[in-house]
């Protein structure tokens, strides 16, 4: 299930970080990151259809990782923070 945790945590790494591209009007990094966010989307849905409902811990965890790297990631690289 590792492999879930990974999957998600990129995912919403990508969904947060393309919101902050969004905010921040970087139209060449929005257009980039909604490719690899329709490549995690697939991915983490396979993943979850195959696992099922014990996939839950590991979907919650990856996103939690994600939100948060993303936002320290984009803050502090992309906007000088």
């Amino acid at each position: 299930m590792i492999i879930l945790l990974i999957a998600t945590a990129l995912l919403v790494f990508l969904r947060a970080f393309q919101s902050q591209n969004v905010v921040c009007g970087y139209y060449w990094w929005a257009v980039l990151t909604s490719y690899g966010m329709a490549i995690g989307e697939v991915a983490v849905v396979l993943i979850v259809v195959e696992a099922g409902w014990p996939s839950i811990p590991w979907v919650g965890t990856g996103g939690a990782i994600g939100v948060v790297l993303a936002m320290y990631i984009h803050r502090k690289h992309l906007q000088g923070g």
